[in-house]
């Protein structure tokens, strides 16, 4: 399972800038670059990036999406963004049942 994370901003150079200090180096892209997509095969790189996304959405003027293997694509905002990190986590951190075992 991955997830899809999309940025995407009508600022020019904002994606970038945001990215260079997301991690904290030069990123090589164009500074008229207004969409950035990149699948998380890992799900807790993909929570990272919608918090730091979220925790900084007063500084950068971005838009976030995201969509779970082929599935819909979902807005995330700073109503639901917490919600959607709970149902990352259930998807793929589930406890497995006693019964189980």
């Amino acid at each position: 399972m991955a997830i899809t994370v999309n940025l995407w901003s009508n600022e020019n150079g904002e994606i970038k800038r945001f990215l260079e200090k997301y991690y904290e180096k030069e990123v090589r892209m164009d500074e008229d670059v207004w969409k950035w997509i990149y699948i998380y095969n890992k799900p807790l790189d993909a929570i990272d990036m919608i918090s730091v996304v979220m925790d900084n959405i007063d500084k950068y003027k971005l838009s976030m999406c995201i969509q779970v293997d082929d599935g819909d694509l979902h807005p995330v905002t700073m109503e639901n963004h917490n919600d959607i990190i709970k149902g990352i986590l259930y998807l793929f951190y589930q406890e497995i049942p006693e019964t189980a075992c």
